[in-house]
């Protein structure tokens, strides 16, 4: 009888257990999601899941928990990098930018020497996983000193067309810095 006490309140603390994480996993995840829109002038909204479901029994938190694992496994996006560059003439930089071998979609890298992602740099080509740049060479020269760049990096695959479709898409600062 003790030895059934104790399995149930292992199995309940191991329920709730469960529960923190995906409720934690759902927060981290509509935290994460992108709530600025120009048709709103880049107002922070906030509201609810559409697709919002409530788990009543172990087996449909587990169902769910490994359908997000599966998710969240496709949804990577991994960035080899060091965070500086460097510079002689402010156009051929020294760096080190590498589609990870871990990733499963080629990617293309859109550098931006501006916040807003207006003033484009660099476009490079399609990068398979376990290629990258040790050098790139700038679409204009940045002045002499240390610039904070938009790094864009889009991970494409082909759709069941042949077309080749975004499927995500990051965006990080890297420090440029030009001799003077």
């Amino acid at each position: 009888m003790e030895n059934k006490k104790q399995l149930d309140k292992r199995l309940v603390a191991v329920i709730a257990v469960l529960v923190l994480v995906i409720v934690g996993l759902v927060g981290f995840l509509l935290l994460r999601q992108n709530t600025i829109g120009i048709e709103d002038g880049d107002i922070p909204k906030v509201g609810y899941a559409a697709n919002a479901t409530v788990m009543l029994d172990q087996n449909a938190l587990q169902a769910a928990m490994d359908e997000a694992m599966a998710n969240a496994k496709d949804g990577n996006v991994s960035l080899l990098y060091k965070n500086h560059a460097y510079s002689e003439d402010g156009t051929d930089f020294s760096c080190y930018i590498v589609n990870s071998a871990a990733n499963k979609y080629d990617m293309f890298l859109t550098i931006y020497a501006d916040a807003a992602l207006t003033d484009q740099i660099f476009l490079s080509g399609l990068v398979p996983p376990g290629s990258g740049f040790e050098s790139i060479t700038l679409d204009r020269a940045l002045e002499a000193g240390d610039h904070t760049v938009n790094v864009v990096v889009t991970q494409v695959d082909t759709d069941e067309n042949g077309a080749q479709v975004i499927k995500n898409q990051v965006a990080h600062t890297m420090e440029f810095h030009v001799s003077q």
